[in-house]
């Protein structure tokens, strides 16, 4: 039987290194000279399924347990991972099925950051790009920021639980970034402050301009006054009001007869003068 640090070909890993007439190859044990060189061609460019084709090196379950159980090697690993040249996914456009994969590896527990780190997924730009130009991934997105956050509330349950006193206040401090973090992933769910509905615009006040106009009998020639206010939607003129039908007036007439009303005031004005200027006053009361 194998022990923990060795890496048994699969019948996958035959597949991958070339089909079932491919030669089968022994186990691999961890050994920091195969994890170097793992990490290095890995951070050249080269993909995992073609490094782990090499019977010389360990499969992806192997790989995966390795990072799992050797801590430094994880690191080192993802690491080289991220350096890796970023090959593009599906062209430049959206691909369902990696948005898809996204959100499910973002509602598992993996932060998004760590996601696009992967040279298999898009860059954390064209994400953010795919999210504000596609409804249903944002969508799947929101849920899957919110099933996060609610891992992030048992965790910071747990944390409680097994707090002692020696650990009071670090586990203080990661309850204080966990709340923070959730309430950025599920603002809706575990915001403080609850997203409040927007304010009702200001009522608008419409203003409408009465008009008139003179009309003019088309057979007797008289006049009369007519109004016309504006509809409120569609704005256009509307006939309201009519007045009498009445003479025309005569503008020399009219201002003939103005001009002598103010003769005749002004004459009036000048008579009631003179009586005063003459003394006309017996009793004193002026």
């Amino acid at each position: 039987m194998a022990s923990d640090d060795e890496a048994p070909v699969g019948d996958a890993d035959v597949g991958a290194a070339g089909g079932a007439n491919a030669p089968r190859r022994g186990y691999v044990r961890f050994s920091a000279t195969v994890a170097r060189e793992v990490c290095r061609r890995v951070a050249a460019g080269e993909s995992q399924v073609s490094v782990c084709a090499d019977p010389s090196m360990p499969s992806r379950s192997a790989l995966k347990r390795w990072a799992q159980q050797h801590a430094g090697f994880g690191r080192v690993f993802a690491r080289a991972k991220a350096m890796a040249p970023r090959k593009p996914v599906s062209g430049q456009g959206y691909c369902a099925a990696t948005a898809q994969e996204i959100a499910a590896r973002v509602s598992e527990g993996e932060m998004l950051s760590a996601v696009c780190a992967d040279p298999a997924m898009p860059s954390l730009r064209t994400v953010v790009r795919w999210r504000a130009e596609h409804a249903e991934f944002a969508e799947e997105m929101r849920l899957a920021r919110e099933a996060l956050a609610e891992r992030f509330g048992d965790l910071g349950w747990t944390l409680a639980i097994e707090a002692t006193p020696e650990t009071a206040f670090l586990t203080q401090v990661r309850l204080k970034q966990l709340r923070w973090t959730a309430a950025v992933l599920g603002p809706r769910t575990h915001g403080r402050l609850k997203p409040a509905e927007a304010p009702e615009p200001a009522p608008t006040r419409t203003v409408l301009f009465r008009h008139f106009r003179i009309e003019e009998h088309p057979e007797t020639g008289q006049h009369r006054v007519v109004g016309y206010t504006p509809d409120p939607e569609s704005l256009l003129p509307v006939r309201t009001s009519e007045g009498v039908w009445k003479d025309p007036i005569d503008p020399v007439a009219k201002a003939a007869d103005v001009q002598a009303l103010i003769d005749e005031r002004a004459a009036a004005r000048r008579l009631e003068a003179l009586g005063r200027a003459e003394g006309d006053d017996p009793q004193g009361w002026r």
